[in-house]
């Protein structure tokens, strides 16, 4: 059984994990908003720091085996990360549109599934893994930015959506992108 009667270094440890998984996972889920894409900071806090508790709470279930019951008790932690992986990847799922001629929202099932691993490696205190896979997270979903930015495309980059609404006004057929709420009112208000 799992109890508060620790102590307080180790308290303050499962904090600092938790902690560190949030707010790798929100800084992904910055980005994603900033892209305006559906998953945001917290639904990516979450994720990262839901995967760090299971990883903490697997550690925890190996550790309180008494020694006096090893032989009896067979326990595997890792079937903790496997579960992540499985749940999270039901999530992601549900983020994928798929219709006639194309496929969106891989990234950010990417994304999400990134989160969770972020999430499991802090919550496991396996910090270097997490830090490193969030940067390397990080500088793929920012990469399409940075090109933009460096070849001055960066305005043509962040009205795609719109110039694409209305390339299809002009030959009078649906939008070939979705466009959010918010480029709909600009838009409006605009004109």
């Amino acid at each position: 059984m799992l109890d508060w009667n620790v102590s307080h270094q180790e308290k303050y440890m499962t904090l600092v994990r938790l902690l560190i998984a949030a707010a790798l996972g929100g800084l992904l889920g910055w980005e994603r908003s900033r892209a305006e894409k559906p998953v945001g900071v917290r639904t990516m806090m979450l994720i990262s720091t839901g995967a760090a508790a299971f990883a903490l709470l697997g550690e925890q279930i190996v550790t309180s085996v008494p020694e006096d019951q090893q032989n009896y008790v067979q326990v595997d932690s890792t079937r903790v990360l496997a579960y992540i992986v499985t749940g999270v990847g039901f999530i992601g799922a549900g983020a994928i549109l798929h219709s006639k001629k194309s496929v969106k929202g891989l990234t950010t099932a990417s994304s999400i599934w990134v989160g969770a691993a972020v999430g499991a490696a802090s919550g496991l205190g396996e910090y270097m893994i997490g830090f490193f896979l969030f940067a390397i997270a990080f500088v793929a979903l920012w990469f399409p930015w940075v090109i933009a930015l460096a070849t001055g495309n960066l305005r043509d980059y962040e009205v795609d959506d719109l110039r694409h609404e209305n390339k299809d006004k002009k030959n009078g057929s649906e939008p070939s992108s979705p466009i959010t709420d918010r480029d709909r009112f600009q838009r409006d208000k605009a004109g």
